[in-house]
């Protein structure tokens, strides 16, 4: 008996198969993406596993907040054939070099969320794929679109990103924080599959105060520029 199998395994979501899967964890008010996605889609469910949508040659997870659901959503995903992961997602700035609206392409994930560990325990470092990440970066630069490279740290609780805890990530080597890429990583490392994460600073945090982004003219703007070439 392999005590490594699973008991419980992922069941295949029926109508949607394709081979790309784009995940975004949460979209800009008042839903800049969503609106884009309803003019694309074929198909559109909306389930306790987020909302999925069928596009032309690829699958969006959509508004599908925080690892735990993320890999839950994506290890359906996988078993139905998905064959690579691209998360298009906004994160908080640890560094004034990453100013709201810059576009991050994450070389490294630091996991200080709870579920990759499941997928590599011990390991709390993860990378993307590389020649894949190289083809989102060429893919802006192919469109003379600038964007920073930066370690992410992914956490599963927001509001207890204390001066204590901002103070360790940094010492960490972490420029930016969102709630998923590292669970990400961690899954497609798992089972063998491409994954990378392109991020759009959507707010910035330091010892004293944060600062929103959310709302930002300009970071709709980067929003068009950046991931919707990539739907």
């Amino acid at each position: 008996m392999d005590k490594s199998r699973p008991i419980l395994r992922p069941k295949p979501f029926k109508k949607f198969r394709a081979a790309r899967v784009i995940y975004i964890p949460v979209d800009l008010p008042p839903g800049l993406m969503a609106n884009h996605l309803r003019e694309k889609a074929s198909r559109i469910e909306m389930s306790e596993w987020g909302t999925l949508i069928a596009i032309p040659n690829k699958t969006v997870v959509f508004k599908t907040m925080g690892a735990p659901l993320a890999v839950m959503t994506l290890e359906r995903l996988l078993a139905g054939g998905a064959a690579e992961i691209l998360l298009l997602g906004f994160c908080g700035a640890l560094t004034p070099r990453l100013g709201i609206g810059t576009a991050v392409s994450a070389v490294k994930a630091y996991a200080d969320e709870g579920t990759s560990r499941h997928y590599a325990p011990g390991k709390k470092i993860f990378k993307p794929a590389a020649a894949f990440q190289k083809a989102v970066e060429d893919a802006l630069s192919s469109r003379s679109l600038p964007f920073a490279t930066a370690t992410a740290v992914s956490t599963d609780a927001p509001f207890r990103e204390t001066p204590e805890w901002l103070a360790a990530m940094c010492r960490k080597g972490c420029d930016v924080v969102d709630m998923e890429t590292s669970a990400v990583f961690a899954l497609a490392a798992h089972y063998r599959r491409p994954a990378a994460s392109l991020m759009l600073v959507s707010d910035v945090l330091d010892r004293d105060a944060w600062r929103n982004g959310f709302f930002d003219s300009g970071l709709k703007d980067e929003v068009r520029r950046y991931f919707l070439p990539f739907l």
